[in-house]
């Protein structure tokens, strides 16, 4: 593979990744699945059924939001050791090296030694935690809407506050006030970091 096919993919790995992000973050759509497994828990015998806060709570702390900041810098820092590395290429075997750095899938493992968890925690960590706080963030921070219909620009704010809304049936509550309170500085990390591979990939192209 050359290396402007990885930058490509790169590239087109990290646009699926922000858009999947803001689809869910501005959607008001119900997952059409959920019908279905509400069916299903509503048959289930009552001592299957495991108390939704108690699961929320098992699976999300406060202490994982620092953990998952952690990672974030560690994944920053390798992503920017790469884009050096990029800079100082000499052929194309040195770029896809560098850019491979640069990929979300070889800076995982950096994050999750500095949050101190296993790769699939971190995994799982970074991603809810990412798609919390573009759905807690105001919809100017990431788009300029005032070229936009007042009334289509009102649709997608009330559509990110309804997908806001439906983080009390995913995380525990301390979590979600944790995460509100500085939503616009951990957005800014987390598109920071997305900014960042993105370079990387252009680099090379």
């Amino acid at each position: 593979m050359t290396s402007k096919s990885i930058a490509l993919l790169l590239i087109t790995s990290l646009a699926f990744t922000a858009c999947s992000r803001e689809e869910r973050a501005t959607d008001p759509g119900e997952d059409a699945s959920a019908p279905a497994v509400a069916d299903s828990a509503a048959q289930a015998p009552p001592a299957e059924q495991a108390a939704p806060h108690e699961a929320k709570a098992e699976q999300f702390t406060v202490e994982d939001i620092e953990r998952w900041r952690r990672g974030v810098q560690a994944e920053l820092q390798a992503v920017n050791k790469a884009a050096e590395q990029l800079a100082a290429a000499q052929d194309d075997e040195a770029k896809m090296q560098a850019m491979s750095a640069a990929m979300e899938m070889s800076t995982t493992e950096a994050g999750a030694s500095a949050a101190g968890v296993a790769v699939d925690r971190y995994r799982k960590l970074r991603n809810t935690f990412a798609d919390a706080v573009s759905r807690l963030t105001p919809l100017e921070l990431e788009m300029d809407v005032s070229q936009m219909p007042e009334a289509v620009a009102q649709q997608m704010r009330d559509a990110r506050a309804e997908n806001a809304a439906r983080l009390n049936e995913e995380l525990p509550a301390d979590v979600i006030e944790a995460l509100r309170a500085r939503a616009v500085e951990f957005r800014k990390e987390d598109m920071q970091l997305v900014g960042e591979r993105f370079k990387v990939a252009n680099a090379a192209r």
